[in-house]
């Protein structure tokens, strides 16, 4: 046990959750993680919970054991993805989302510390061209974003029950989690399995890309961990990344490596459109290899929509960076960092490992 800690981790079947229920059981912390469905994790206690539903909250979190810390990394989606950003709805669900949790467990008198996951959406990433690199001391970006309302609210719930908070913008986010709808492995993973078993080379699906910064899952729960206990953290918003930045590019010939493949001609494709048609091909995939993993848009979900953004499919040129300064997380004390690449390499091999994909 760490000190007496209890931290429930919200949105626990997602990438960052699943890292941090992970992370934090593994350090001896009393681990609970809530979400809908059951996660994969053989660590902690899971709690099934609806947040929308704020009568289950208060009542259910009313019989758990009082947390004096929550990681809130539960996030609601609209099926398409990318509408749902610009969509009030959507960010008035997330908004109630933060609340009904923030109330059952704030009726409970032990909480010390809650932290709060955004992105470089923060920085209007989404909407133009945002100034490079992004930092925490910049005004607002002036658009409408269930970040602020969230935000917002946790600011206005901690000064007044007396807990303290940290805000986590980290870039795209790296680790295993089914059916996540910003997830670029599964899709890597998927396709490349579907084109070695349809005999050829691995192309690179999309157009021109330029550097991009990223965020090892395991790495964002390390972060979590410290922002949680560390003084210099309290009430503060910190960028978080891997530290260094990488070129889809570049990195394709070690990817095709890792999945034992040759790296092939340019096969630029709309994988949204095309990998769904391959639901029976990765059927047989599963079942040649006999693999542990779910149908194909259950393994994938959403997240081919997010692979065709980020590989610049159709573009001649690169678009805008959307690098991120991580200076304040260092000089506040948080300095851990992992090569991207390897990262990359890593999840390859350990859903090869799980027989989520094919071996190598």
């Amino acid at each position: 046990m760490s000190d007496g800690k209890r931290v429930l981790v919200v949105g626990a079947s997602g990438i960052v959750g699943r890292a941090a229920f992970e992370h934090f059981a593994s350090q001896g912390w009393e681990a609970y993680g809530v979400s809908r469905r059951a996660p994969d994790l053989r660590v902690g206690t899971h709690v099934p919970l609806d947040l929308l539903d704020a009568s289950a909250c208060a009542a259910r979190l009313g019989e758990l054991p009082p947390f004096t810390h929550v990681v809130f990394a539960a996030l609601q989606e609209k099926e398409g993805l990318l509408g749902g950003w610009f969509d009030p709805d959507q960010m008035e669900i997330n908004r109630r989302m933060l609340e009904h949790l923030l109330q059952g467990v704030e009726a409970r008198g032990a909480l010390e510390h809650v932290s709060l996951l955004q992105g470089t959406k923060a920085y209007g990433a989404h909407v133009g061209r945002m100034r490079v690199p992004g930092r925490e001391r910049e005004p607002r970006h002036d658009h409408p974003n269930f970040y602020w309302l969230q935000e917002d609210l946790l600011r206005a719930r901690a000064a007044a029950a007396g807990y303290t908070w940290t805000v986590w913008r980290p870039p795209v986010i790296y680790g295993h989690a089914f059916g996540a709808p910003m997830n670029p492995l599964a899709p890597v993973a998927v396709y490349a399995a579907i084109e070695k078993h349809e005999g050829r080379g691995l192309g690179f699906p999309g157009g021109a890309t330029g550097p991009v910064d990223a965020m090892d899952a395991r790495l964002l729960a390390r972060a979590l961990q410290w922002g949680g206990t560390a003084e210099a953290a309290r009430n503060e918003i910190f960028n978080v990344s891997n530290g260094d930045v990488f070129v889809w590019e570049n990195v394709w010939p070690r990817l095709a490596e890792a999945f034992g493949m040759e790296v092939g001609p340019p096969a630029p494709q709309k994988l949204a459109e095309t990998m769904p048609a391959k639901a029976r091909v990765w059927d047989e995939i599963v079942a040649t290899h006999g693999l542990r993993a779910p149908g194909l848009m259950d393994f994938v979900g959403d997240s081919f929509i997010y692979a065709d953004v980020h590989f610049g499919l159709g573009r001649e040129e690169a678009a805008p960076p959307n690098m991120l300064s991580t200076i304040k997380l260092r000089q506040a004390g948080f300095a851990d960092c992992i090569d991207s690449e390897d990262m990359l390499v890593e999840w390859i091999e350990w859903m090869q490992r799980e027989k989520l994909i094919p071996p190598r």
